[in-house]
């Protein structure tokens, strides 16, 4: 196996001598150093004063259990990668672990060639970074806001796990690409990525992308790799039911009833509250649960005022370095609500430096044609959803109404709250509770 760390060292945390020497034999026949520890207590002096590369712990000790280990771990040696050891099918501990910070998991009993890959794809994350700088390919992440500072926080979370993951964001933040950026900066990077939309393909064609014994096995495709999953929520049942499978097993049934092992980090792209489908029985709980271990939330541009400028500034500099934007064009900007975020900011601010034969961008450059048909189609839908009662109860049907005008109220304060509260003639606490009460984002 090809290591890409110089005397690598682990330390095997588990009760049971037997699986203790296993591990070890193992690694060290990858020339891999190995300490082994079979309690909390152990394992804690090995920690403190020895450096590891990685660390593997079961759950049950006697003296406590692996989350105790691996949320130390995760606060005091953030750069190392730390796997825990589950019971066949326990995808409560694994799913836990990895919400407390764990690179990944390995169920009893141990197949070797699972615990290989383990192993290079945590000494991968360790030689990335030994390297890494923060370079971001894609523009909107640059800015010092609180909003696009907490999601680069949580985004270096992703980073260090081989974890699912569910990236949240509104039309046009590019939730493919950032689901793209984790892949190239995990350690799976080396292999394609693998994209899967419950939405454009037909039923017959998902079938034979998720059923099929050949190589077009969507899971073949994406083995060592990352399976990226948009629109997820249209998946039907037995599909959703074989995606979970593969999940928890890692394994697929082939052709000759043999299991194939197969090794896939799942991110799901949504714009849509899955919670909701989950609660319409649309989306199986026990997948949602599955896959809900890392959340990523982007922000949309209406909750970028204060570092709007920056963000502008960005773009103007990635698309013409040579060119400004004037102010009268960035006060346009500003006050415009961008229905399709990132995406259709960077498409006006391209139109208008084609368009600008002068070094500075002037607000006749700008083209917002394309905004009115957009308005014009969202208040036509909201009006035909609301023009009657339907199904839903009155309570429902109020909410909808109340809904649509907070959120209308907001838009038309730039997600200022107290400005929309004042809007609608109702209280700051009132609006708060509002907005959380009916999952308004």
């Amino acid at each position: 196996m090809d290591i890409p760390i110089e005397n690598p060292k682990v330390l095997v945390i588990d009760d049971e001598a037997d699986i203790r020497h296993l591990l070890a034999m193992s690694l060290l026949q990858m020339n891999i150093e190995v300490d082994c520890a079979k309690d909390v207590a152990e394992a804690m002096k090995h920690l403190r004063s020895t450096q590891y590369n990685f660390c593997i712990t079961d759950m049950k000790l006697p003296d406590g259990n692996g989350l105790s280990i691996v949320e130390h771990c995760h606060k005091e040696l953030p750069q190392m990668p730390i796997a825990v050891i589950t019971a066949f099918g326990n995808t409560d501990t694994a799913v836990k672990a990895m919400k407390l910070g764990a690179f990944d998991f390995l169920a009893k009993p141990i197949e070797l060639v699972q615990l290989r890959q383990l192993i290079q794809n945590a000494f991968k994350y360790n030689a990335e970074q030994a390297s890494s700088e923060e370079n971001y390919p894609i523009e909107y992440f640059y800015g010092s806001g609180q909003a696009i500072s907490e999601f680069k926080t949580q985004l270096s979370k992703v980073h260090k796990t081989n974890a699912p993951a569910i990236i949240n964001g509104a039309k046009g933040t590019e939730k493919e690409k950032v689901a793209k950026y984790i892949h190239s900066q995990s350690s799976r990077g080396d292999y394609q990525e693998v994209y899967l939309d419950c939405n454009t393909l037909q039923s017959e064609q998902i079938d034979e992308l998720i059923f099929s014994c050949s190589d077009n096995n969507i899971f073949l495709q994406a083995h060592k790799s990352s399976l990226i999953i948009n629109n997820i929520h249209l998946l039907d049942k037995a599909s959703q039911k074989k995606l979970l499978q593969v999940l928890e097993t890692k394994t697929i049934a082939m052709d000759d009833n043999k299991e194939k092992l197969v090794d896939i980090r799942a991110i799901v792209c949504t714009e849509v509250n899955l919670d909701k489908y989950v609660a319409n029985l649309q989306l199986r709980e026990d997948l949602f649960f599955r896959l809900d271990v890392l959340q990523l939330s982007i922000p949309s541009i209406e909750h970028r005022l204060d570092d709007f400028k920056e963000l502008i500034d960005t773009y103007v500099a990635t698309i013409s370095p040579e060119k400004t934007l004037a102010k009268q064009a960035f006060t346009k900007l500003e006050r415009y609500k961008f229905p399709y975020n990132y995406r259709e900011l960077k498409k006006i601010l391209i139109k208008a430096e084609s368009l600008s034969d002068s070094n500075e961008i002037n607000l006749d450059a700008l083209d917002f044609s394309h905004a009115d048909s957009v308005n014009t189609a969202t208040q036509a839908q909201a009006e035909t959803k609301l023009s009657s009662r339907g199904d839903l109860s009155l309570d429902e049907y109020v909410a909808e109404i109340e809904k649509l005008e907070i959120r209308a109220a907001l838009n038309q304060t730039r997600w200022n709250r107290t400005e929309a509260a004042k809007l609608l003639g109702i209280s700051f606490r009132t609006i708060r509770y509002k907005i959380k009460k009916l999952g308004i984002d």
